[in-house]
């Protein structure tokens, strides 16, 4: 049993070290990202900006009147009624997540045909899954496609695939996906921020982010399916979801996170589903420490990150009442 919990932890930190080896992807992205127009309050230039931030001139009609224009919407789809909470970075993320939705990825349940002259949907309503196969054309396998779903027309009869990408770089080119496509990218334009970022994974069927807030000394639940952050529960309370485990991981650490999206850890119920994984809790304690202390070793951790990283974990181990 602790074999497939060591397993699902080895998959999540796989994922989360791709973020950290592609530099250039990290600057193309950091220079995609419209600044000015997600947090005009941080990166206004001159007072005329930030009068116009504040007076909401979307319409364009103060800039008009004052001849100064510089072609930039400062109230966006991301500007949100409870904004006023939060400062600095974490303004930032909380944009960037909501942004991240409507405008950098497509969800796909189905992808639409890949006939051009087929007049059907482009959701891709017309599509019938036809079953998987693992990875064959140069870009399935160069894109990390563990494995590719295959879909038939029902209107043209044209096969058409979903490759289900792993590559960032491949997801910033294709950008559409379910949530594992999602978290992955998105956790990738979050280290490209330089946020502290973790993928979360848990074990039924959704993955997000956390990120480490410098301002409040803790880690934000981050989920750019939704476009919110810092709703943790509302997986177990909104959805309804039977958790197990929610594993934390980036390059060089790992955690077990259940405890900030649950308050039934102790339940006899969710303690039953986690013995389909560990046969207790010290055990699988053991297992996430283990898998820390050996990334710590393979990256060979300065001592201030190590301190980082220590303090970090007793504030959560506080957090979580352990």
């Amino acid at each position: 049993m602790a074999s497939t919990l060591h397993s699902r932890i080895e998959s999540a930190i796989r994922t989360a070290k791709q973020w950290e080896s592609d530099k250039t992807l990290l600057a193309e992205i950091r220079a995609s990202i419209p600044f000015k127009e997600l947090v005009p309050e941080l990166v206004c230039e001159t007072e005329a900006q930030w009068r116009f931030y504040l007076n909401n001139t979307a319409d364009g009609e103060a800039k008009e009147a004052s001849g100064e224009d510089d072609g930039v919407n400062y109230k966006t789809s991301c500007f949100k009624d409870d904004d006023a909470d939060w400062e600095g970075d974490d303004l930032l993320l909380k944009r960037l997540t909501l942004y991240f939705k409507l405008e950098v990825m497509t969800w796909c349940n189905q992808p639409p045909c890949s006939n051009p002259n087929c007049k059907g949907n482009e959701d891709g309503k017309q599509m019938e899954n036809k079953g998987m196969r693992g990875p064959e054309t140069e870009e399935e396998k160069t894109g990390g496609a563990g494995r590719v779903e295959v879909y038939t027309c029902k209107l043209c009869k044209t096969e058409t695939t979903f490759p289900r990408f792993n590559s960032p770089r491949t997801l910033f080119k294709s950008r559409r996906g379910r949530c594992g496509e999602f978290a992955n990218l998105f956790g990738t334009y979050c280290r490209a921020l330089g946020f502290d970022t973790r993928y979360i994974l848990d074990f039924t069927d959704h993955v997000w982010t956390e990120v480490w807030s410098v301002r409040q000394q803790r880690w934000l639940h981050a989920d750019s399916c939704e476009g919110l952050i810092d709703r943790p529960n509302m997986y177990e309370q909104g959805w309804g979801k039977k958790l197990n485990y929610a594993i934390g991981a980036t390059h060089d650490h790992c955690a077990d996170v259940t405890k900030r999206y649950t308050r039934k850890l102790y339940s006899d119920e969710f303690q039953a589903r986690r013995r389909e994984f560990a046969p207790d809790e010290n055990t699988s304690d053991r297992v996430f420490l283990q898998m820390s202390g050996a990334l710590r070793q393979m990256n060979s951790i300065g001592k201030g990150r190590l301190e980082e990283l220590e303090k970090r974990g007793k504030a959560e181990e506080n957090f979580f009442g352990m």
